[in-house]
């Protein structure tokens, strides 16, 4: 058993279609998310979503870039779109110790960022539901074998449509 890297969340397959949804949008002022950051809509600039967030509209391409103006800067956005696989670490709570099982194929499970590092994870631990875990990445990175079993294991999963805001007013 491994620990895996953390990971920012990133969009990796569409599941539907050649392309990855992406729109770029403008940042809310003060944004000081990591790339990876979901992020949703809010008088109509993006703002980073809290954990387990009630609206994603997806997921940030880059970091915030800290502006002290509202819409002074725009951010290109990976939507969160239902046909759209993302790719990130499994942690149980922000404790560092979740670990990837074959049963976590098909569970759904909540999103919570690590305060240390700022990076998103998909929750196993908690009681909320906003993604649905696919499949596991069973690859090498940086020259180090992952597999189920691992901690920190990498999941491919899919946002919950009915927390999509492109679907779903505020």
């Amino acid at each position: 058993m491994a620990t895996a890297p953390r990971i920012e969340f990133r969009a990796v397959k569409p599941l539907v279609g050649l392309s990855i949804a992406q729109e770029s949008m403008p940042e809310a002022a003060l944004q000081t998310f990591k790339q990876g950051a979901p992020v949703f809509l809010s008088a109509g600039y993006l703002n980073e979503c809290a954990a387990n967030p009630t609206l994603i509209l997806g997921i940030a391409s880059r970091a915030g870039q800290n502006q002290a103006t509202a819409g002074a800067r725009s951010q290109s956005v990976y939507l969160a779109h239902p046909d759209t696989l993302f790719l990130g670490n499994i942690d149980a709570g922000t404790a560092g110790t979740g670990i990837t099982a074959v049963t976590d194929r098909g569970k759904s499970y909540g999103i919570i960022k690590h305060p240390g590092t700022g990076k998103w994870a998909v929750d196993n631990a908690g009681a909320s539901k906003r993604v649905v875990v696919w499949g596991f990445w069973d690859g090498a990175q940086d020259g180090i074998p992952m597999a189920i079993g691992d901690i920190l294991g990498w999941v491919f999963f899919q946002f919950d449509p009915q927390y999509f805001q492109g679907s779903k007013t505020s």
